[in-house]
């Protein structure tokens, strides 16, 4: 069922119109979501939000910024040279490396290197410009930063759409620290460095306010390009358009609208809401049953060798 659908059932089953008044469908519509997002959250249905992205590296770089999707990382993998890489502490990763371009080779290990509001630093002192993929962004755009000589700024400036706006007037921004609107994006919104065709240093998607990065470390920094596979967790995305379907198997659809009609009977001091509480909780029992039985039972398997194709399964 897509938002639509949920919205429209549930409407039906409280007794509202079809089409009811704007507020009654913004709250019906912030339940969907909240419960949409308890639900990928509750333990052992992490696996509803798994995904896996090809990322490439690039010789003597430790430092990359990944998807703006990915909430938490599972591991990385090196296929070509048939490597899981292991994954360590920030801590371990400072301890190890004091100088992390100094040491070279084909990388072993990953390290969270926490968030940031780019995919990339400017490649200089530089200026900067926006803009959109959509003429409906005429939003406030914000970007704070530090310009060369460890001078903070903060710029504002008006969204024009898909032309391209200037951020202010200054020409020597050297780190951008936050990228934010003041609405949700309705396209792409792109900032990029220098003049129209430069560099994009970081995006914002559609639905979002805020560019947000998460980074890792390589240990040790590559010596080549090597294409590496990121698995990972992916972020809750509420559902914005009548289109948009829930990450949850469809046939588990009806727990969100029962969640949801929870939600509006505590709001409403319903005498009812027990009663739904309790078909929510059995809808959650049921998803958590479905989603982690295992046919088989499950059970260990051995895995290729990390040494090489000469050594024992699991070594």
């Amino acid at each position: 069922m897509a938002l639509h659908d949920l919205r429209l059932s549930l409407c039906r089953k409280l007794g509202y119109a079809d089409a009811p008044a704007a507020d009654v469908t913004t709250r019906l519509t912030m339940f969907l979501n909240e419960i949409h997002r308890r639900l990928l959250g509750l333990p052992g249905l992490g696996y509803l939000r798994q995904s896996q992205t090809a990322f490439t590296t690039a010789a003597s770089t430790a430092q990359y910024s990944l998807p703006p999707d990915v909430a938490r990382i599972i591991g990385v993998r090196d296929a070509t040279n048939d490597l899981v890489l292991r994954g360590v502490p920030w801590e371990w990763y400072q301890a190890h490396e004091p100088d992390p371009t100094a040491t070279t080779g084909t990388p072993e290990c990953w390290a969270p290197a926490g968030f940031s509001a780019v995919a990339a630093q400017p490649s200089d002192a530089s200026a900067l410009c926006a803009d959109s993929d959509s003429d409906s962004d005429t939003n406030l755009c914000y970007v704070e930063g530090i310009r060369t000589g460890g001078y903070p700024f903060a710029e504002t400036v008006t969204m024009t759409g898909t032309t391209t706006v200037a951020i202010g007037t200054l020409t020597d921004i050297v780190e951008i620290t936050k990228f934010y609107l003041s609405a949700a994006a309705v396209g792409t919104v792109t900032l990029t460095e220098d003049a129209v065709g430069g560099t994009a240093l970081s995006r914002i998607p559609i639905g979002q306010t805020h560019a947000r990065y998460m980074r890792i470390a390589l240990w040790p920094a590559p010596s080549s390009a090597l294409s590496l596979t990121l698995d990972y967790v992916r972020q809750i995305e509420d559902m914005a358009e009548n289109t948009d379907e829930p990450l949850v198997p469809r046939d588990f659809h009806w727990v969100i609208e029962a969640g949801a009609k929870m939600l509006e009977y505590e709001k409403q001091d319903d005498r009812r809401y027990p009663a739904a509480k309790a078909e929510y909780e059995r809808g959650i029992r049921d998803l958590k049953w479905f989603v982690t039985q295992q046919a088989d039972g499950g059970g260990p398997v051995g895995g290729r060798s990390q040494l090489g194709a000469w050594y024992p399964a699991g070594s």
